[in-house]
């Protein structure tokens, strides 16, 4: 999730960007949606379980999400005097 985009965000991209600003941006792309998964599980017919289990995952990632982009984008914020 965020660690993968923060090190894209940091090491590959040619802009120079701070360490906190990647990880505020690594944890803004790391939050995912269920919908099409929980969609396709339906359509398959897989159990009520896993689906629940996906849900329950994923709001676990978002919330990790907020509280990653709560604190490097504070951080980042302060680099820049703000």
């Amino acid at each position: 999730g965020w660690s993968f985009n923060f090190s894209v965000a940091f090491y590959i991209f040619p802009y120079g960007w701070s360490f906190n600003f990647c990880m505020a941006f690594g944890s803004i792309l790391a939050a995912t949606d269920p919908v099409a998964v929980n969609a396709l599980l339906s359509e398959v017919g897989a159990p009520e379980r896993l689906k629940i289990h996906i849900t329950g995952e994923s709001l676990l990632n978002d919330g990790s999400a907020i509280v990653f982009y709560t604190i490097f984008s504070g951080l980042f914020l302060t680099e820049l005097g703000k």
